[in-house]
């Protein structure tokens, strides 16, 4: 058995039934070296209450205000003593109890993993390059960090959507922290996310991050095969106003497709 500690922060405003679930989910855990920090924005509900009821299991406890999701989530990074450290919304769950288990057996500056949202699972690939990260996102309930590297980084509070991104890349860039992935499910999360209801604000973000942490030289090149340059962005945020249009584009490219498999010369 793995001797590394984890720190588990989980992040709460007024969802008390979800704060339970989460707390379930951790106390099936089969892992036996955890920490829970339980980060709360000063609820009004009941959520007091469930974190009294799992008192033994609750290691720091605040409750107070905050300025939004990524300044909760470094509040609890001042609490976090384990090797690594694991974010989780409430609501949110591990996917089984051995998932600790699972991560205990890699040894990189971050560990990405897979994730559910609903009845969509999202897995990662088997390697992931900065580029893949930048392109394909991460899971925040799937992500390990280093505890040392998250204290350096923490989260720019400056980004409104994908901060937590930001906190991955931004090490990967500067100094070339390193990567394990686990494709398997590894948490189980409410709803599909922020950044993932407002897409057009993090398609700006992200070209954000690419500006402002990846190398000048190869700046452009990340921006052209992320289709996000300046002008394209402009463009795409108009054009996704019109989401009618969407029907017809996929219709298009499928057409595109079925030309390019008999006619090898017509480029897509």
């Amino acid at each position: 058995m793995s001797n590394k500690k984890f720190s588990i922060i989980v992040v709460t405003l007024n969802n008390a039934d979800g704060l339970k679930r989460t707390l379930q989910s951790v106390s099936a855990l089969h892992y036996p070296c955890f920490e829970v920090i339980v980060i709360d924005g000063a609820s009004t509900d009941s959520t007091k209450t469930v974190v009294e009821n799992f008192g033994e299991l609750i290691t720091v406890f605040v409750s107070e205000k905050d300025n939004g999701i990524y300044n909760a989530m470094n509040k609890g990074i001042v609490h976090a003593t384990g090797d690594y450290t694991i974010f989780m919304n409430a609501g949110d769950c591990f996917a089984t109890p051995d998932v600790l288990t699972t991560v205990s057996r890699f040894d990189a500056d971050i560990i990405l993993g897979g994730a559910r949202y609903g009845d969509s699972d999202r897995p990662v690939p088997e390697n992931m390059t900065l580029y893949d990260v930048l392109s394909l996102g991460i899971n925040h309930q799937s992500t390990y960090y280093r505890t040392e590297l998250l204290r350096k980084y923490g989260f720019d509070e400056s980004y409104r959507l994908i901060a937590d991104l930001k906190s991955v890349v931004e090490p990967m860039a500067r100094d070339k922290a390193t990567i394990a992935t686990i494709p398997s499910i590894l948490s189980i999360c409410e709803g599909g996310g922020v950044s993932k209801q407002n897409w057009r604000d993090t398609l700006v973000e992200n070209r954000r991050i690419v500006s402002e942490v990846i190398e000048p030289y190869y700046r452009e090149d990340y921006l052209r095969f992320s289709r996000i340059n300046n002008s394209m962005l402009n463009d795409f945020i108009v054009l996704s106003h019109f989401q009618s249009i969407f029907p017809l584009l996929r219709l298009l490219a499928k057409v595109m497709r079925f030309l390019n498999s008999k006619f090898k010369h017509i480029p897509l």
